[in-house]
């Protein structure tokens, strides 16, 4: 069995799993990056399916990552929400980073919103921020669409003039504005860590970009290639100029204090979306 026909195989099997034993049927796939899981909260009658249960699902290393599919109501949406994803600084291949977001389309899902930690290069930026994401850089080295294309998916070659859907985009601010948020907007690079960045790759990044992580961009090119609208939101966890040493554990903290701002303005989102 050459790799296509395992990953086609992968998600029939994760699919069955799911589909014997709840309604899925997605609107909306929602993938939540480091401790931003706030938003599982208001899922209604939900069904939670541990990673480490379903069939060839990778498992989640990363402290603040909890390692859950929940499925249920959000917002008048029917929603997949990934608690957790998985880096290429893990170890972990391509096929299985983007496993979660081809999961979520075979599941129903048209629209995918994805979240994420991110540290900051704009001096205006403060802790706490959080920042619709217009483009990205793929600063990682490498791609999740490298290798044999499966066509069932997606076009070996994807356009990628509007990585960030512009209408969502357009919700993202109405709804930010309508719940007294103030929401940035910008570039967001994409490393591939698990290091953190020197002062001189900040000093190269600040000229092209607005915020720095490690995760995000191989889910966005998977969803584009396969025709899913993408919307991306980053929490600011830190800022450039900040004299002290950055630690995860600091992420983590930054993050959850913003969690329940964003999940309100994720739920408000969901309920304004089109899922056509």
């Amino acid at each position: 069995m050459d790799l296509i026909d395992q990953v086609r195989q992968g998600i029939k099997d994760a699919s069955r799993y799911i589909t014997d034993r709840v309604e899925a049927d997605l609107d909306i796939g929602i993938i939540l990056g480091s401790g931003l899981g706030a938003v599982v909260d208001a899922v209604e009658d939900a069904a939670v399916f541990p990673y480490s249960e379903m069939p060839h699902f990778p498992k989640s290393t990363v402290e603040g990552h909890k390692g859950n599919l929940v499925i249920g109501e959000l917002g008048g949406k029917r929603v997949g929400i990934m608690q957790g994803r998985f880096h290429y600084y893990e170890g972990y291949t391509a096929t299985g980073i983007v496993f979660p977001v081809r999961l979520l389309k075979a599941l129903g899902a048209k629209v995918l919103i994805v979240t994420c930690a991110a540290g900051g290069l704009r001096a205006d930026f403060r802790p706490g921020d959080i920042m619709a994401i217009t483009d990205h850089i793929n600063f990682l080295g490498t791609n999740p669409l490298v290798g044999s294309n499966d066509e069932e998916l997606g076009p070996r070659f994807v356009d990628m003039a509007e990585a960030y859907n512009r209408e969502l985009l357009g919700v993202a601010r109405q709804q930010a504005l309508a719940i007294g948020v103030d929401l940035q907007e910008g570039v967001y690079i994409a490393v591939l860590g698990p290091s953190y960045e020197t002062p001189a790759e900040i000093k190269l990044f600040t000229t092209y970009a607005d915020a720095v992580g490690m995760s995000t961009v191989p889910e966005v090119i998977a969803a584009r290639h396969m025709g899913m609208r993408v919307l991306g939101l980053a929490v600011i966890t830190n800022t450039p100029g900040a004299e002290q040493v950055i630690s995860h554990d600091e992420v983590l903290v930054a993050a959850q204090r913003s969690s329940e701002k964003l999940s309100r303005l994720i739920i408000n989102i969901v309920g304004q979306s089109t899922v056509e």
